[in-house]
């Protein structure tokens, strides 16, 4: 809703001062009945309309924030169409195995074949236990520090894992001096973001298994895990794949 000395009269009735704007359109209505003749006789849907031209004048932080969704619902759609025609034969028997135990666990895995991550996979499915142990990457923000797990059976708590990176007594002096930080705080004064397959992150609790935290979710060969201060986690709050998200990944497992 837009204010009356702006908008004017209502484009439809011509009588009464206009309180709504189309998001499609732009024209300007004053009530309910106005909104729906205008959709009936335009044929509009009122949805805003996402790839049109917009003027720069008209170009707001709003506008803004509509597009990088938009350019984040475009990364996640081609994401989504290279998982779909990965094929299987291009993968070796191990990754294929991987792959399949990954998808019985909702876990949308997507390997790449011969790039440089695939090469550094050191994620394995163990038939025998029926369990798969993952590689997982470690990087602390705003220090250059990061540290790789392998072998990390899914599981396995996530603030058992990283509970020695919490510690003096773990580090050499040069890292302990840039972690010290991160000592500080504690893994209760952290945050845990993992990166997905589409470029955001998945915010982690501690609490739960590897296995849990994958649950519904699209990651890149192996879990990299972004470890930042509580304190900083604003920073990421467009990054951050939010509730509705995480419905739609469940949803198309099922």
């Amino acid at each position: 809703m837009e204010s009356s000395s702006r908008l004017g009269f209502c484009e439809v009735c011509s009588s009464d001062l206009a309180k709504y704007c189309c998001p499609r359109c732009e024209v300007k209505t004053c009530c309910l009945a106005c909104v729906n003749i205008h959709k009936k006789e335009l044929d509009c849907d009122g949805k805003r309309y996402k790839t049109g031209f917009k003027k720069l004048e008209k170009f707001n932080d709003n506008e803004m924030s509509q597009d990088y969704r938009l350019m984040n619902e475009f990364i996640e759609v081609v994401g989504e169409f290279k998982m779909k025609t990965q094929r299987l034969s291009n993968l070796a028997p191990g990754f294929r195995r991987l792959r399949y135990q990954a998808y019985q666990r909702n876990v949308r895995l997507q390997i790449l074949p011969n790039s440089t991550m695939n090469k550094n996979n050191t994620s394995f499915f163990n038939h025998k236990l029926n369990k798969i142990f993952w590689r997982i990457d470690w990087i602390f923000h705003g220090i250059d520090v990061k540290f790789t797990n392998h072998k990390v059976p899914e599981y396995q708590k996530i603030n058992d894992i990283v509970r020695n990176y919490f510690s003096l007594e773990f580090h050499e002096d040069e890292v302990k001096e840039k972690m010290k930080f991160y000592i500080s705080a504690g893994i209760r004064g952290v945050t845990f973001l993992m990166k997905s397959s589409f470029g955001k992150y998945y915010e982690l609790d501690p609490e739960d298994s590897i296995s849990y935290s994958l649950r519904y979710k699209s990651i890149l060969e192996y879990p990299e895990i972004l470890v930042v201060l509580t304190i900083h986690k604003d920073a990421f709050s467009e990054l951050i794949c939010e509730n509705s998200t995480y419905n739609n990944n469940k949803s198309k497992f099922n």
